[in-house]
């Protein structure tokens, strides 16, 4: 088996791009998870507060029902702002979304439906929609595309790296039942 060989960016500006990707994707995991923090902390503000009425060791924490039930809609509200901000920012900075919007849609397409069977959707009707849409054998092509248009222009390293992933592409639509893949 070869060694598979990895794109570089030859652009000049990996290492932007990199903090770019690496900020945008801590940016999206804020926005997925400060539900559940907000969540974490209510939860334990509520039961130091309990435990408060019955102990009495934290002055802070005598507080009415109301304020109490203001202070959770507070936190809640400043986490559903910090998620809005935090996917708005990592839409504005990142550097994979304007670039071909029709294949980021096609990711977000992807990222929806492995969301969907993990939350019980029909995998046997999203396997039979992916063999259907003959999404990997466009992959393919569209891999031996870019590898020949490489080699056309002398980045053989490249055109080499890609002609392992168009290799592997080719292989996944076999897998698939597309066996009338031509190069």
């Amino acid at each position: 088996m070869t060694a598979i060989q990895h794109l570089n960016s030859a652009d000049g500006h990996g290492r932007a791009l990199r903090a770019q990707r690496h900020t945008t994707r801590i940016l999206r995991l804020v926005g997925d998870h400060i539900g559940t923090a907000a969540l974490g902390i209510a939860a334990v503000a509520v039961a130091a507060w309990m435990a408060n009425d019955v102990v009495e060791f934290a002055p802070v924490l005598n507080l009415t029902e109301g304020v109490v039930i203001l202070l959770i809609l507070a936190v809640w509200g400043a986490a559903r702002l910090i998620e809005s901000f935090a996917y708005d920012l990592a839409e504005w900075i990142d550097p994979d979304s304007r670039d071909g919007d029709d294949l980021w849609d096609a990711t977000t397409a992807f990222r929806d439906n492995a969301e969907d069977i993990t939350n019980g959707a029909d995998y046997d009707d999203i396997r039979l929609t992916l063999q259907t849409s003959q999404v990997l054998p466009a992959l393919h092509g569209l891999a031996a595309q870019l590898r020949n248009a490489y080699a056309q222009d002398g980045e053989m390293e490249e055109a080499s790296a890609l002609s392992d992933t168009a290799a592997l592409l080719r292989a996944a639509a076999e897998s698939l039942g597309h066996r009338d893949l031509s190069e």
